[in-house]
């Protein structure tokens, strides 16, 4: 007979220790890292207004449901936390063991579960209904697919989001879209967009999985078409200047009055508009 220690089962929750020190200062070097590594991060137009008029929203707990494309999903969540909930205490699940490798994101308010356990879902929503008791205010974010996707993939939603908006009494909810594409920068972009999920008059589990699953689906249709025209106008710049190929050559063009970018309002002519423009086909 073994006298070992016995291990927690898999299913077991590993606690958030959270720290507002550790949180703003880990916000704060977010943004330091999105800056260095993304030449701009852009909202969609009339994301910022829906962020806004989330944060304002009294009654209960927030729940925003990420999509997840890359390591960086949790990075822009903070970058978007810092600039709208700052005063609210955050909540994330994460999978058990990787939390095991990065302890002190505990104190970011991540906490541990086994996303392929069914249990992790009743134990994850008794936990957070003892969290919110004490911090009502909190938001909830979660990444309802559950693993990492190409954005062009279907968009599987797991059920542990709506269990939550269910279990919590949630009053606000909102769909949030990443993606990470290059446009006319030596750097990546980071694109986000946001739109609020319906809530059920007759909130249940099964209601509000259909409205955060119509409502991601949706969002990241729409973000998608958007990245897909490269049209800058359709957005707003957050995080970064959002213009301009190279330091050097930016101060070239202006000194040539060539403006300070790349101009993407210039389309490659078809063949058929060549010829039109050659006076007709030969």
């Amino acid at each position: 007979m073994s006298d070992a220690t016995p291990k927690p089962s898999a299913s077991a929750l590993v606690p958030a220790t959270p720290s507002a020190r550790v949180r703003a200062g880990f916000a704060w070097y977010a943004e330091r890292l999105l800056r260095r590594s993304f030449a701009t991060v852009r909202l969609a137009q009339g994301s910022d207004d829906a962020l806004r008029a989330l944060a304002g929203t009294t009654g209960g707990p927030l729940l925003l449901a990420y999509s997840h494309a890359s390591w960086w999903d949790p990075i822009v969540g903070t970058f978007l936390w810092r600039r709208h909930f700052a005063d609210r205490p955050a909540f994330a699940p994460m999978d058990a063991r990787e939390l095991a490798r990065f302890q002190f994101m505990r104190k970011l308010g991540l906490f541990g579960i086994d996303p392929d356990d069914p249990a992790s879902i009743e134990a994850m929503s008794a936990y957070l209904v003892a969290e919110t008791k004490a911090a009502p205010r909190a938001v909830i974010a979660i990444t309802p697919q559950g693993r990492f996707t190409d954005p062009r993939d279907e968009l599987v939603v797991r059920p542990g989001a709506a269990a939550l908006a269910s279990h919590l009494g949630v009053q606000a909810a909102a769909s949030v879209a990443i993606e990470y594409a290059f446009w006319n920068e030596r750097l990546p972009e980071v694109f986000v967009r946001v739109e609020r999920v319906a809530r059920p008059t007759a909130p249940s589990t099964a209601s509000w999985h259909r409205s955060i699953v119509a409502a991601m689906r949706g969002n990241a249709e729409s973000l998608a078409a958007l990245v897909r025209a490269r049209d800058a106008s359709a957005f707003q710049a957050a995080l970064g200047k959002g213009a301009g190929a190279h330091p050097v050559y930016d101060l070239w063009l202006r000194l040539r009055g060539k403006g300070r970018s790349i101009d993407t309002s210039h389309r490659h002519a078809a063949p058929a508009d060549l010829a039109t423009a050659d006076g007709g086909s030969r």
